[in-house]
């Protein structure tokens, strides 16, 4: 239960459970270079770039959206519009680093931003039917 007495909904909570998952994803997948190596110790050939913002960007704000949430937060809500962004923003990206290389598209690259996109349409969806019920 949340203050208020309010009950968080289930629709909210499953959402806030995703976002732990990517968050956690983002995180531990980018310290292992997602299979190529440590993060500490890179490949030369790797880059960094969407790793270290994975790290430092991608599972923080996740992680603070998922816990707003579950609890009814306004930083929840508001959290949520920003990873919403972060989202597409950096599945946009990856879908044209993707199409600018040309076929075969690797289904390992393709499906995870195509689950973040569905997740950043849920977060601009879900959260504003329950938004009065943020505190």
């Amino acid at each position: 239960m949340s203050q208020a007495g309010q009950s968080t909904p289930l629709s909210l909570r499953i959402l806030s459970i995703v976002l732990v998952l990517f968050g956690l994803l983002a995180f531990f997948g980018s310290a292992f270079l997602w299979g190529q190596g440590f993060i500490l110790h890179p490949p030369e050939d790797v880059a960094l770039a969407f790793p270290i913002t994975d790290m430092l960007v991608n599972a923080p704000a996740s992680i603070v959206a998922a816990v707003g949430l579950w609890k009814l937060k306004r930083y929840g809500h508001r959290a949520a519009y920003f990873v919403a962004g972060f989202y597409i923003y950096a599945s946009v990206y990856i879908f044209v680093e993707v199409a600018e290389g040309g076929p075969p598209y690797a289904v390992e690259i393709i499906v995870p931003q195509v689950l973040a996109v569905l997740a950043a349409i849920a977060l601009l969806i879900v959260p504003e039917r329950y938004r009065e019920r943020f505190q």
